[in-house]
């Protein structure tokens, strides 16, 4: 069962990823002087910021860690591995569910070029994402939750490796922690939603942050086409009043709030 499955994943990502190859829009066609800007300085930035060196070093260090953690996986089951709670090798964290090289400097220029204060992340893993946003926004305060204590404890010793301050992890599921986290954090300049890979609590924590956004905040989900239950809950965000813009770039979706903003979707090659 689980080899069919995976099978019919990966029939749905060829297609999906079909389908989205056919809406790409060129750069040609982006009148929107906002989203040219996000093309130019942030999708389509090839500088090679000194930032990315550190977390490529910490990156190489982890692939060759051959130590076990238990791993618990609270969100969607099979994403990476076939159970939800296992003992898994450190490396294999980094190559299966770790944010790779390419989606990572993405995030980094979102920041940089966006400047938030607050960022929330959904879903911490092993803290490569999370050493993407500190070193484009050292002075930003970053909240980051993780389901799994022994990822939990690994993104820790990361965060201590890299000398990063900004950086609160906590440990614990979303639905029990959010509440907690906002009435501390009420104002969210960005979040992240790179945790549970299912519809019905992708949609649920969108709400839960929609209550806590201003015109200016930035948010980005991940994996919004690893299966039809995310593209229908990417779909559904898209259609949200709030949201002004939406940017579909296949492996993650970003949507901005902007008041002065024309409603539009925005499908891009990346």
């Amino acid at each position: 069962m689980i080899i069919i499955g995976l099978m019919n994943r990966q029939v749905e990502a060829v297609v999906g990823y079909l389908k989205h190859s056919f809406r790409v829009q060129s750069k040609y066609h982006l009148h929107s002087p906002f989203i040219f800007d996000f093309y130019s300085k942030v999708l389509q930035n090839g500088q090679e910021y000194p930032q990315y060196r550190v977390v490529n070093r910490l990156r190489k260090e982890l692939e060759t860690v051959s130590r076990f953690i238990k791993r618990k996986d609270l969100g969607a089951n099979c994403k990476d591995f076939p159970c939800d709670q296992r003992f898994v090798r450190v490396k294999d964290i980094v190559h299966n569910s770790s944010v790779n090289k390419k989606k990572g400097e993405l995030l980094f220029r979102l920041i940089r070029n966006y400047k938030p204060s607050t960022i929330l992340e959904l879903g911490t893993s092993l803290g490569i994402s999370t050493i993407y946003l500190s070193l484009a926004a050292p002075d930003s305060r970053i909240v980051t939750i993780e389901g799994c204590i022994d990822s939990a404890n690994v993104a820790r010793e990361n965060f201590e490796k890299a000398g990063l301050k900004n950086i609160k992890v906590i440990t614990g599921n979303f639905d029990e922690k959010l509440v907690s986290v906002f009435s501390e954090m009420p104002l969210l300049d960005m979040v992240f939603f790179d945790g549970n890979h299912k519809k019905e609590p992708t949609l649920a924590y969108f709400e839960q942050c929609l209550q806590h956004i201003h015109p200016g905040s930035v948010l980005i989900i991940d994996d919004i086409h690893w299966s039809s239950g995310m593209t229908e809950a990417w779909k559904t965000i898209c259609c949200h009043p709030q949201v002004k813009v939406s940017i579909d770039i296949y492996h993650m979706g970003i949507v901005f709030f902007k008041e002065e903003l024309s409603k539009e979707d925005f499908t891009l090659r990346f």
